[in-house]
């Protein structure tokens, strides 16, 4: 299932994208559906009532997908296919300068960690391409009880965020957090064409093909 929050609508990049997809995740056999929170001004509020929703469903996979991202119809299937529990993509800041959201484990050469799988090792990630399986969502709940609300703790704030130790945690890097806590790992697929996208401009990125631009890259000048 596809939760996507929005204040008012998707940007019209992300309308086309989700359709540009659907051929795709069809021809991959894989069954889908979409649900929308309009109007929540908080976005943890708004991302426990999407997933609650799809909850509902038997859905095996939950695809957070941000309302000013677009991508290419492949990389959206990769992400729903790629094994593991949290798997997520990673896309520029709305800026001229290129800077990527996430933050990477790094080995003692500075280098990103790099799986057999071709995932990088991540600590923090953001939550606008994400997946989480039904699986991680039980095995969240189950930890962290101070965390489930409503007559019947049928919502769980997954993106609870605020303060932590000395530091104010945003609701993504906070889930991240929550969940390395639990000993789960999160997978960054690098390779895949991702667009942040403002009213009136496009910051398209590829962290895979930044860091080959890095010194010590394939790709550096």
């Amino acid at each position: 299932v596809f939760c996507t929050p929005t204040i008012t609508k998707p940007y019209d990049a992300f309308l086309e994208a989700l359709e540009r997809s659907v051929p795709a995740l069809d021809a991959a056999g894989i069954e889908h559906s979409a649900v929308y929170r309009v109007g929540d001004v908080y976005i943890s509020h708004a991302r426990s009532f999407l997933l609650h929703k799809a909850m509902e469903t038997d859905a095996d996979a939950f695809v957070f997908l941000d309302h000013d991202l677009s991508w290419e119809p492949e990389d959206l299937v990769r992400l729903v296919q790629h094994p593991g529990d949290v798997v997520s993509g990673d896309y520029r800041f709305k800026q001229d300068s290129e800077e990527y959201m996430a933050k990477l484990f790094t080995g003692v050469d500075g280098r990103p960690m790099v799986r057999a799988d071709g995932t990088l090792r991540a600590h923090a990630i953001p939550a606008g391409f994400l997946k989480i399986t039904r699986a991680a969502v039980e095995r969240f709940r189950a930890a962290y009880p101070e965390l489930l609300f409503g007559p019947k703790d049928e919502f769980i704030d997954l993106f609870n965020h605020g303060a932590y130790a000395k530091m104010w945690w945003g609701e993504d890097y906070a889930f991240s957090r929550r969940w390395r806590d639990l000993g789960g790992e999160i997978h960054l697929i690098p390779d895949l064409n991702i667009t942040h996208h403002t009213a009136d401009k496009a910051f398209p990125g590829n962290l895979h093909e930044f860091l080959l631009r890095q010194p010590g890259g394939r790709k550096a000048a």
